[in-house]
């Protein structure tokens, strides 16, 4: 066969993997994120209708059969399916399996009227210095102002500051731009966090930050510091020591915390109920000590090969199961 030939073929089947890539980010976005943005009815659980979703502009480009193939067939990183169908009343009905974080329509339904809590929201975010929120209740509205603030790129440290409010039980913090100043921020103004995401904030968190806001937080029960790769064994030390509530944590994408570290912190974690370490290079015999503890006390461990499935999740990509659940 020719070069000229192998390299047709190549280019070939490039693209053919590039469209099945776009389609599958396609997907991702609709329904993980934009189901109800883009106009789609969401059912309960998260499921949304094919014959409205192979309507959209967004996927002319696809046919009805090439999108449930993708459906069927697609898989994450970490080889979990990533969507999943069923047939109800006639309809086939698709959602994500996991990640699921659905934007608010700012619209009415059908309609391009903002409604009442968006213009309510976009006035307040922008004019924070015309309202005291110390005592706002709703930590919902509260996220998804500093979510709407970064949308906008006008989350600058002095908004950020003023919707820290001590009422706040529950932050995400996801992709959030933050300095040292405004870490210690959180721990200053929201001292009864039970529920905090620093995912993907790497470039900030050390062992020293990581140990103060361990002590600050006392309350913390789920944690998510994916990506933080600076951090360390101290870390781990700080956190079975000082925090003594956590039920969840998240680990992934960490390369600098030793497999001793590790066990030592389920060990001393009382009330640990899910684990998510991945990515980490775990010996066969720290394997056999995690499975084991993990078994007496009841706790997932979220581990690439790991297959006992009393220990390990049907769905390795699932979210902390108590992540993103606001508190009464």
């Amino acid at each position: 066969m020719s070069s000229s030939t192998k390299t047709g073929k190549q280019k070939k089947m490039n693209s053919e993997d590039n469209e099945d890539t776009r389609l599958a980010k396609r997907l991702c976005y609709l329904l993980r994120y934009g189901a109800v943005k883009e106009g789609l009815d969401v059912y309960e659980g998260g499921y949304v209708d094919m014959d409205q979703v192979v309507e959209l502009n967004l996927m002319r480009h696809d046919t009805r059969e090439e999108i449930l193939a993708e459906v069927d067939s697609s898989l994450s990183t970490r080889g979990a399916k990533r969507f999943e169908r069923k047939e109800e009343n006639g309809k086939t009905l698709v959602r994500a399996c996991f990640c699921v974080n659905f934007e608010v329509n700012p619209c009415h339904s059908g309609t391009n009227v903002t409604t009442l809590l968006s213009t309510c929201l976009d006035y307040v975010s922008d004019n924070l210095e015309l309202f005291d929120l110390e005592d706002f209740p709703d930590e919902y509205l509260i996220n998804n102002m500093i979510h709407r603030l970064k949308k906008k790129k006008k989350l600058n440290n002095a908004a950020f500051r003023q919707l820290l409010v001590p009422t706040l039980h529950h932050l995400n913090l996801d992709n959030i731009y933050l300095t040292e100043g405004t870490l210690r921020s959180v721990w200053k103004s929201c001292p009864h966090l039970r529920i905090l995401s620093l995912k993907d904030c790497g470039y900030l968190m050390t062992d020293n930050l990581m140990e103060q806001l361990a002590k600050k937080l006392p309350h913390l029960e789920s944690l998510n510091l994916c990506a933080c790769k600076h951090l360390t064994d101290r870390s781990m030390s700080a956190l079975w020591r000082s925090a003594k509530n956590l039920k969840e944590l998240n680990l992934s994408w960490i390369k600098t915390i030793s497999e001793s570290a590790i066990i030592s912190l389920v060990k001393n974690c009382p009330k640990l109920e899910h684990l998510d370490i991945y990515d980490h290079k775990v010996s066969a015999e720290g394997v056999e000590t995690l499975t084991e503890m993990a078994k007496d006390r009841n706790i997932t461990i979220v581990l690439k090969g790991l297959t006992d499935t009393t220990v390990a999740p049907e769905n390795p990509c699932a979210k902390l199961p108590f992540f993103g659940k606001t508190c009464h």
